[in-house]
């Protein structure tokens, strides 16, 4: 059996939702978030575009590799 490998896209797209994760699990509902070496241009601004795109997300940029993500807790989160 033959596995595929996550595109570059994915990976960026995974990291981001772990970190968000992270934050979540500390109660945090705000982090900031770096393009990593090696993570391409296009692929940063399609997943930026796509975060801004959720009605619960505040996406803002800081500068053109980094951005700060902020959100509001669930009701399930806040208990």
């Amino acid at each position: 059996m033959i596995l595929a490998f996550p595109s570059p896209y994915e990976r960026l797209s995974r990291r981001v939702s772990r970190a968000i994760q992270s934050a979540t699990c500390h109660r945090r509902q705000q982090l900031v978030i770096m393009r990593q070496p090696g993570e391409t241009q296009d692929d940063w601004s399609r997943l930026m575009a796509c975060l801004a795109r959720e009605a619960a997300v505040s996406v803002i940029s800081i500068t053109a590799d980094d951005i700060l993500l902020s959100w509001r807790a669930r009701a399930t989160e806040s208990a």
